[in-house]
């Protein structure tokens, strides 16, 4: 039998081809699988990977990021609430604090200072003592009102006023002067002889009014510091702080007008 003169080249070729193939790494027939589980473990650490390099038959979930669970603190270790201090704590006051004999004594020296400025001013002009007494209890009545808006500081403010009630109360320091020179200045003016100069009298009545108001302020602070009950004797220091108003209005009004007139007989 004659074979074509090609053929011996042809099995070459294929015995090459086989040859090849069954000397192929076993590697080259497998599926990524290698690749696989390197994105599932990189995914695993938390790095984003592309799901299109994953098989599509895997069912794989998306890892999140490990997060560290909160250790729990037992009790007996949990850090102790912090103390409060003197600075943001409110002064607690006792409502049923006594009064001590040394406050009664600060509270009867305070009264007898406006008694004392009564006298005074009767002795500057020569003006009688119950006109002067008269006169201060004028000046003390018209700024009853404007004095009121100068003691509305709660005790339990601890120093930190409101808006109102700093407003109300530089209202109070504005118009308290002016309404208790003005009582003292027109009973004197008015009811009485009437002074020498009334132009300087009321700048006088003016002038005794305000330095009569700061005082007033000073003393009732005092007074409260004295007391450990701010809302015991209440009253009491407030009529004292305008006691000092209208006779420092009084001092001024017969300083400053030179005395009475000429009585009328």
């Amino acid at each position: 039998m004659h074979l074509p003169a090609r053929l011996p080249f042809r099995l070459a070729l294929v015995v090459l081809l086989a040859t090849v193939v069954l000397a192929a790494p076993r590697a080259w027939g497998e599926p990524l699988s290698g690749v696989h589980g390197g994105a599932l473990a990189a995914r695993a650490r938390g790095i984003p990977v592309a799901l299109s390099l994953l098989p599509a038959n895997a069912n794989v979930e998306s890892p999140s990021l490990p997060v560290e669970p909160t250790p729990r603190t037992e009790p007996s270790q949990r850090e102790p609430a912090p103390t409060p201090t003197p600075a943001t704590t409110a002064p607690h006051l006792r409502e049923d604090a006594p009064v001590s004999a040394g406050a009664w004594v600060a509270y009867g020296t305070s009264a007898l200072m406006p008694l004392g400025g009564v006298y005074g001013a009767s002795r500057l002009g020569g003006e009688r003592l119950w006109v002067t007494a008269a006169e201060t209890a004028a000046g003390s009545l018209a700024g009853l009102l404007p004095a009121s808006l100068l003691f509305l500081q709660p005790p339990q403010a601890g120093g930190r006023w409101a808006e109102l009630d700093v407003a109300g109360f530089g209202a109070g320091l504005v118009l308290t002067p002016p309404l208790a020179a003005l009582g003292t200045w027109g009973l004197g003016e008015l009811a009485f002889e009437g002074s020498r100069d009334r132009g300087r009298a009321y700048l006088g009545a003016l002038g005794g009014a305000a330095a009569g108001t700061l005082l007033g302020l000073a003393v009732h602070g005092l007074l409260e510091e004295v007391v450990n009950n701010t809302d015991q004797l209440k009253a009491v220091r407030k009529y004292i702080a305008l006691g000092f108003i209208g006779s420092g209005a009084t001092v001024g009004y017969q300083w400053a007008g030179g005395g009475p007139r000429e009585r009328r007989r």
